[in-house]
């Protein structure tokens, strides 16, 4: 003999009805809501350079990889816990809902696409992009750099004192002004003055 099975009472499907929306909110609440460093960082060769991530809870697991031009895939880190990491030139620092890359001194190699796998609530895949340049217009830093070259000793050299030169100057000028006066007179002298005063004298 068949027997159906008992039904719930109409009070609690309604009950039940009524906790399913609480419940969806609950489950959205804790979304991780990831989000990463949008789009290109770009730094000197030699500067600081920081990509980060963040989600809305605490992280569990993460990993990065690197995708440099012309490179295979390159593990930076993989499934590490929250705390602080450290790989080659690299610093992975995860403290709750916040993780940073950090690099004190960017190279060539390390520019590239990262891709990062956060773990919070859900597992989320998000791109960040390092972009490296080299400086330009710094100067060298080779020998010539750090020490000054030495300047050439000048050798003393005897000079006269410009006042002794013009004095010899004006005396110079001085002393052909007046032959050239007296050139002027004696050329304005009569040409037969002197003969005829010796004329005048022989007839005496």
């Amino acid at each position: 003999m068949l027997t159906s099975a008992p039904s719930l009472p109409v009070p609690v499907m309604l009950w039940a009805l009524l906790l399913m929306p609480a419940s969806l909110g609950a489950q959205h609440a804790t979304w991780d809501n990831a989000s990463c460093t949008e789009g290109k960082v770009f730094v000197l060769r030699g500067e600081r350079a920081v990509m980060a991530c963040n989600i809305s809870n605490s992280f569990s697991r993460i990993t990065v990889w690197l995708v440099g031009p012309g490179k295979a895939l390159q593990t930076i880190f993989n499934n590490v816990a929250p705390g602080n990491h450290s790989k080659d030139r690299w610093k992975l620092l995860v403290q709750e809902g916040t993780a940073q890359l950090v690099t004190e001194e960017a190279q060539g190699s390390q520019a590239g696409q990262y891709q990062w796998l956060l773990e919070g609530h859900q597992k989320k895949f998000l791109f960040t992009a390092l972009s490296i340049s080299e400086p330009q217009g710094l100067p060298s830093q080779g020998p010539e750099m750090l020490f000054s070259r030495p300047k050439a000793i000048s050798q003393p050299q005897s000079q006269v004192p410009i006042s002794i030169i013009i004095s010899i100057i004006v005396v110079i000028f001085v002393i052909l002004l007046i032959l050239g006066f007296r050139g002027v007179s004696w050329l304005r002298r009569p040409r037969f003055a002197r003969p005829q005063k010796l004329l005048q004298g022989s007839e005496l």
